[in-house]
Order: structure tokens, then C-alpha cells, then sequence
């Protein structure tokens, strides 16, 4: 969940790794690794299993609405952006009007699969505007957004094979760079339990702010290798939904384009696409082991050095 949405204070920095490498956080590091290893073994199997294989079927069959989806979920939440006076994400407005008429001609772009490109060539220049007037280290929240300009330039072209992958690994990365917000900046997220009352499940709103995290991450990575994409897209979709009802308007305008993302994950799974895990050196169960262990801390620790690099004080990225 993008926290800074609805967070007060936006005084804040990241903690250095050493700060962040607690016994707690290497606890739920190995637990959602363990997790991520059995979801690995069982993958196949479960898909095999009758009901969940008639499911993926059936919802093979709804995967030529996809672009239909994507142009009517993206419309709806560009209009919603136009109506309360924001751009690509609610804590992005603007005071020029400039601005909310590539908006609008975005939209008007989604009107017809000939005018995708007018569509995809105005998200880019709102995106690239966000970052000369908000920063990389923010404009990054929102990556999503490089997987749809990709898609629409590209679904009636040569490359329209690449696209979903795209939406999958650009989403995938948002998903955990907002990961990497919650570990680093934990203290953002624990001001929202305060504010908004908010349960921690029983467990300290320090541990369930980083257990989120890591959910968050294991989702992200999820969608980048290609495993339990349909199931993932569920949990995720299924948690923004509960969460609008605390935080409401704003959220729902925030995570409409998510949420389209997320349906069209749900009805493509990955049957189609190149995904790491499907390559055959995989198909060891050492090597597959090692490769997800290893996959898994990459992206993590990677990321988060370069979070807390791009986001230390006087940094040119925030």
C-alpha cells in the first residue's frame, strides 16, 4: 500500500542497512524464503489439482479481454485522477493546466486500439514531468506505470508478446520498492495504525509493519518470476479492497489502475509468458532451490541498498 498517501509526516529518512538487519527481520527474511521454496515444489502440483485447473480453463478463455480491461480499467482511473485534480497517483498534482490536458488526452487515447500510442505518449511525458518536479526516488513508486506505456505502444505491434511480461515485472517491482518503504521507513507506515486505529493482528505494529513487507515482497517476486501470478493478483486485489474501506475515496483512486493491473494478472496467469522458472536448468530441485534463494535475497538486499542510497539526505534523486 503506497503509506505516504495518507501518512502526516513526511519528514522522514531511510535507515541504514545496519539499522534494519535486526534478529526479527532475518526471522521473517527465512520464513517468507521457506515459504516461497514450498510454493516453488508445489507450484505444479497444484495447479493439477481438478477445480483450480478448471478455474485456469476458464479463465484462458476471458484472456482476449485483457486489452479491453486494461483500456477500461486505465480510462476509469484517469477519469478519476481529472475529477480530484491529481495525475497519475494522488499525491501528484499540479497547479498548470497543462498538465490535466495530456491527462484528458490520455484518456481520449483509450477510446480506440488505432490512438493506444497518443495514450501511451501522454503517461510518458506526465511520468517523466513527475519526475523532474517530484523526484526518481518518489516517481520509482510508481513503475507500474513504465509496464502500461510499454503495453500500449506495443500490443498491435511485432513485440505484442512482450507486453504482458512487461505489466507483470514493471508492477512486480513497484510492489517491492513500496516493500522497501516499509523496512527502511517503518516508522511511516506505524504513524498510519496510530492516526487511523488500525489492528495489528496481535502481534507489535513494528513486526506487523515488517511481516507486510515482506508479503509485499514475496508477491512482488512472485509476479517477476512468473509463480502463482493468478494467486498472488487475488491476495493483493482482495487486501486493497479491505483497506478502502478504512482509507476510502483516496485509495480507491490511487489503486484503480492497480486494481485493473491486477484482474488482468488474474485472468493471464502465466501460462504464456517466458518466466524464470519455467527455464529447464530449473527442474533440479537443488538448482531450483538455490536459484530462488539466491533470486529472492538479490532483489531484497538489492533493492534495498539502492533505496537507502537514493534516499540518504541531499540526495539529487528525492
Amino acid at each position: 500500500m503506497h503509506v505516504k498517501w495518507f501518512a502526516e509526516d513526511q519528514e522522514w529518512i531511510p535507515s541504514p542497512i545496519a539499522n534494519v538487519l535486526t534478529p526479527t527481520f532475518l526471522f521473517w527474511l527465512i520464513f517468507t524464503t521457506i515459504v516461497l521454496l514450498i510454493l516453488a515444489f508445489f507450484n505444479e502440483s497444484i495447479r493439477n489439482v481438478g477445480i483450480v485447473s478448471r478455474i485456469h480453463r476458464h479463465l484462458h478463455g476471458l484472456k482476449r479481454f485483457n486489452s479491453i480491461i486494461l483500456r477500461v480499467g486505465l480510462g476509469i482511473g484517469l477519469l478519476l485522477q481529472l475529477i480530484t485534480g491529481s495525475y497519475l497517483a494522488p499525491d501528484l498534482v499540479s497547479n498548470h493546466s497543462w498538465v490535466y490536458v495530456v491527462l484528458t488526452v490520455a484518456l481520449l487515447g483509450l477510446l480506440h486500439r488505432k490512438t493506444l500510442f497518443i495514450s501511451a505518449s501522454a503517461l510518458t511525458l506526465l511520468y517523466i514531468y513527475a519526475i523532474i518536479v517530484y523526484g526518481l526516488f518518489h516517481a520509482l513508486d510508481y513503475m507500474f506505470y513504465i509496464g502500461i506505456i510499454y503495453y500500449l505502444f506495443v500490443i498491435d505491434t511485432k513485440w505484442t508478446r512482450t507486453a504482458t511480461s512487461a505489466l507483470f515485472i514493471s508492477t512486480g517491482l513497484s510492489l517491492a520498492w513500496l516493500a522497501i518503504e516499509k523496512i527502511t521507513i517503518a516508522k511511516l507506515a506505524c504513524s498510519l495504525f496510530h492516526e487511523y486505529g488500525l489492528p495489528s493482528l496481535g502481534f507489535t505494529i513494528e513486526d506487523f509493519v515488517l511481516i507486510s513487507a515482506f508479503i509485499e515482497i514475496g508477491i512482488a517476486w512472485a509476479f517477476i518470476v512468473g509463480m502463482m501470478n493468478r494467486f498472488a493478483a487475488l491476495v493483493l486485489t482482495s487486501v486493497f479492497l479491505m483497506t478502502t474501506t478504512v482509507f476510502g475515496l483516496k485509495e480507491i483512486v490511487g489503486h484503480m489502475v492497480v486494481h485493473t493491473l491486477l484482474v488482468m494478472f488474474i485472468i493471464e496467469g502465466s501460462d504464456d509468458i517466458k518466466t524464470m522458472l519455467k527455464f529447464k536448468f530449473l527442474r533440479s530441485p537443488k538448482v531450483r532451490s538455490t536459484f530462488i534463494v539466491l533470486n529472492f535475497s538479490a532483489l531484497l538486499f538489492t533493492l534495498m541498498i539502492i533505496y537507502v542510497w537514493m534516499g540518504r539526505p541531499g540526495s539529487v534523486f528525492v
